[in-house]
């Protein structure tokens, strides 16, 4: 139930900023769900990090350009492609409602093909993270705003 609130009250525009503690505990579930589902059958931990994609991309790849860039990592930043897409088009809500059809067109049929078709947990992971690589970096994730331009 908790879920379906923050879901409720944090869909763009947000009602509500929830702090890191509801987070860290949503984290912490899906985290023991993953594993306690990965002892069942290891190729639902593989659809399971398929399926995060869209999130462990953008803030992988943020996390690492901001540290080669000498940036501090534990400071408050702005630098996800998220963001960066968010203010290029004006609106939360869009970039959300794109998430969707990538989450559904392109990452599920991925995960659904490791999972229950065989294919290769690796290649499944190169397939989808391959085009959303090319996106952070499209959106400039993990570049200082200052110098921000959005030419592309």
């Amino acid at each position: 139930m908790d879920v379906a609130g923050f879901l409720f009250w944090s869909f763009p525009p947000a009602r509500i900023l929830w702090g890191g503690r509801r987070k860290r505990i949503l984290g912490i579930a899906a985290g023991v769900i993953s594993i306690q589902a990965s002892w069942i059958a290891l190729q639902l931990l593989w659809a399971r990090l398929i399926l995060l994609r869209m999130f462990i991309v953008d803030a992988t790849f943020t996390l690492i350009r901001r540290l080669v860039c000498g940036d501090k990592i534990y400071e408050t930043h702005r630098s996800y492609a998220y963001r960066f897409a968010s203010r290029k088009y004006g609106k939360h809500l869009s970039v959300t409602l794109a998430v969707g059809p990538i989450n559904i067109v392109w990452l599920l049929p991925v995960a659904l093909c490791v999972s229950y078709f065989g294919m290769d947990d690796a290649l499944g992971l190169v397939i989808a993270y391959s085009p959303l690589v090319m996106l952070a970096v499209k959106f400039h994730a993990g570049e200082i705003e200052i110098n921000q331009a959005f030419d592309s």
